[in-house]
C-alpha cells in the first residue's frame, strides 16, 4: 500500500491493490458520517456582521420544524458503529501478531493523533501569540473555544477504543445480550434521571450509549446484521424515537439546543439510542445496492482518498469556516434571514466556497495523516505486560489532554482558573503536557523491554513530580500555573503508579529473558 494515497496515481494503486474480503461499505459509512458532521455544521450556522461585529446563531433554533433534519444529520452514531467493526477486527490481527495491548492501542491511536498534535500545536501557538500581544481577544478566545470544541468526540471515541478489549470478550461471551444489558442501562439511568431528578446518574450513559453503537459494529463484523434484521432495526428505531419524543420528556432535537430544557447528546438519553438503532438499521437496508457501487473504480478511489485525510477534515472544518466568514462577510456577503427563500439559495455558495477552504487545509496538513500508512511494525515484545500497562497510561494521558482542549479551547495557556472536566480541572499548558507525556508512552509500548522500561521510569518520576506540586500550587492559587486540583493530584498519582508498575514488570520481562538466554 503506497504511504502518500493522495496523488491519483497512487489512488489507483491502492484501489486495485484493495483485498476483494474487504467490506467497502464500511469506509463509506465512515466518509459518510464526518461528510455530514463537516457538512451539517456549515449549513446550520447563521452568521450575522454588522460594524465589524460578529454575531452567530443555530439555524436549527431559529428556523421552525427544522429540528426534525437532526433525525438524519446526526450521525455520531453510525461512526461508533463502524468503529465497532473496525476495532474488532484490530483487535484479532493484534491477538495473531502477538502485540496484544499495546500493539492495538498504538495502531488505532496514532493515526487519529498524528493530524490532532498537529491542529493543536499550530493552534495552540497562534493563539498564545495573539494573546500575549493582546490581539482581538474578544474574537480569539471564542473562535479558540469554536474550532477545538469538536475534539471531545475524539476524546469519547479514544475512550471506547480502549474499551474495545473488554467489550470484544463481553460479545465473544454474550452476542447480543451484552448489547441489550447496554440498552437496559442507559433505559435505567434515564429513568432514574427524569423520574427521580437524580440528574448526575445521567451521565452513566456517556460511555453507555456510545458503547451500544460499538457493540453493534460487533455484530455486523460476525455477519449478524442483514438486510431482514436492517428493515426491523430501522423501523423499530424510528417508531421508539417518535414515542419518545412525543411522549416523554426529550426534546425533538438529536444535537443540543439553547432552546431546549435539556440536551439529548449532553449526555445522551435513550432517544439517542433509539437514533442509534434507526441510522444501522437505515445503513443495512442500503449495504447492498451502495456495496455494488463501491465495487467500481471511480467511487472507491474517492471513498479511499477521503478516508485517508478524514480526521484532517474533521479538525480543520471550523477554521475554514471561521476564515471564510473573515474573508466573505467584511466584502458584503448577503445575510438574508434565515430560513427565507434567498437564504436557502445562498447556502450551496457559502458551502462550496467553505469546501474550497478545507481542501486547502487538507492539501497543506492531511500529509501528517496519510503518514499513517507507513507507521512500524510493534516490537515482539508490545505484547507483554509492561506494554499494555504502558500503552494503558498513554492512552489515559492523551484522552484527558484532547477533552481537556474540547471543553477549554487554546486560549490562556497558563489560566490559574482552567476549565473544568467533570471533576478535574485543566488549562492548555498541563493538557500539552498530557499529551507528549501519552504521546511518549505509546510510542514506548510498542517498543523493546528496555524502553518500555527507561520511558516508563522517567515518566513515573514526571507524574510524581506533577502530584507533589499540586500540593504546593493548589495553597497557592495565583501561582498555579498548571490550574492543578485535587482530582487532578490523584489522576497523577495513580498514573505514577501505573507507570512505576511498567517500569518493573519490564525489567522482570528482561529478566526473565537473559535467563531464558
Amino acid at each position: 500500500m503506497p504511504k502518500r494515497p493522495g496523488t491519483l496515481a497512487g489512488l489507483r494503486r491502492l484501489a486495485e491493490r484493495t483485498p476483494p474480503d474487504r467490506d467497502r461499505y464500511v469506509d463509506f459509512l465512515r466518509g459518510l458520517s464526518i461528510a455530514v458532521v463537516v457538512l451539517g455544521h456549515w449549513l446550520i450556522a447563521v452568521v450575522t456582521w454588522e460594524d465589524g461585529t460578529i454575531e452567530g446563531a443555530n439555524a436549527l433554533e431559529v428556523i421552525p420544524g427544522l429540528w426534525v433534519a437532526t433525525w438524519v444529520l446526526q450521525v455520531m452514531p453510525l461512526f461508533f458503529f463502524v468503529g465497532g467493526f473496525s476495532n474488532l477486527l484490530s483487535l484479532g490481527a493484534a491477538r495473531r501478531k502477538g502485540v496484544g495491548y499495546a500493539g492495538f492501542m498504538h495502531g488505532r491511536l496514532i493515526r487519529m493523533m498524528r493530524p490532532t498534535a498537529v491542529f493543536l500545536g499550530i493552534g495552540v501557538i497562534v493563539t498564545a501569540t495573539l494573546d500575549a500581544l493582546n490581539i482581538a481577544d474578544t474574537v480569539v478566545f471564542p473562535v479558540s473555544e469554536l474550532i477545538a470544541r469538536p475534539l471531545w468526540f475524539l476524546g469519547v471515541y479514544m475512550i471506547v477504543v480502549a474499551l474495545s478489549p473488554a467489550m470484544a470478550a463481553l460479545h465473544r461471551r454474550f452476542g447480543l445480550s451484552a448489547v441489550a444489558g447496554l440498552a437496559a442501562i442507559a433505559v435505567i439511568a434515564d429513568l432514574l434521571r427524569f423520574g427521580f431528578d437524580l440528574s448526575a446518574v445521567g451521565y452513566i450513559n456517556y460511555p453507555i450509549v456510545w458503547l451500544l453503537a460499538h457493540q453493534l459494529g460487533f455484530l455486523y463484523a460476525d455477519g449478524r446484521l442483514s438486510k431482514y434484521v436492517g428493515r426491523w432495526m430501522a423501523l423499530g428505531g424510528l417508531a421508539s424515537m417518535i414515542a419518545l419524543v412525543n411522549l416523554g420528556p426529550y426534546p425533538g432535537s438529536m444535537v443540543g439546543l439553547s432552546t431546549d430544557e435539556f440536551s439529548n447528546m449532553d449526555p445522551p438519553t435513550v432517544a439517542i439510542l433509539a437514533l442509534t438503532v434507526w441510522q444501522v438499521g437505515v445503513a443495512m437496508m442500503l449495504r447492498e445496492r451502495v456495496s455494488r457501487w463501491l465495487a467500481r473504480t471511480g467511487p472507491w478511489m474517492g471513498v479511499a482518498f477521503a478516508n485517508s485525510v478524514i480526521m484532517t477534515m474533521f479538525l480543520w472544518h471550523l477554521t475554514a469556516m471561521v476564515v471564510g466568514i473573515g474573508i466573505l462577510f467584511p466584502i458584503g456577503f448577503p445575510q438574508p434571514e434565515a430560513g427565507t427563500a434567498a437564504w436557502w439559495l445562498l447556502r450551496p455558495v457559502w458551502v462550496a466556497f467553505l469546501i474550497v477552504l478545507l481542501s486547502g487545509f487538507v492539501a497543506v496538513f492531511g500529509r501528517f495523516e496519510q503518514r499513517g500508512f507507513g507507521r512500524p511494525s510493534p516490537s515482539p515484545s508490545a505484547g507483554s505486560r509492561a506494554s499494555a500497562i504502558a500503552a494503558a497510561v498513554g492512552t489515559a494521558l492523551v484522552v484527558v489532554g484532547v477533552l481537556g482542549f474540547a471543553m477549554g479551547g487554546m486560549h490562556q495557556v497558563f489560566s490559574v482558573t482552567g476549565t473544568e472536566l467533570i471533576l478535574f480541572r485543566m488549562n492548555p499548558f498541563l493538557n500539552v503536557i498530557h499529551l507528549i507525556l501519552g504521546g511518549v508512552f505509546l510510542w514506548a509500548s510498542v517498543r523493546d523491554a528496555p524502553t518500555v522500561r527507561w520511558v516508563s521510569v522517567g515518566g513515573a518520576a514526571t507524574l510524581a513530580l506533577l502530584t507533589m506540586s499540586a500540593g504546593l500550587l493548589m495553597s497557592r492559587p495565583y501561582d498555579n500555573r498548571l490550574a492543578l486540583n485535587g482530582p487532578d493530584l490523584a489522576l497523577h498519582a495513580i498514573l505514577a503508579l501505573s507507570a512505576a508498575a511498567a517500569a518493573i514488570a519490564a525489567a522482570r520481562d528482561r529478566e526473565r529473558v537473559g535467563n531464558s538466554a
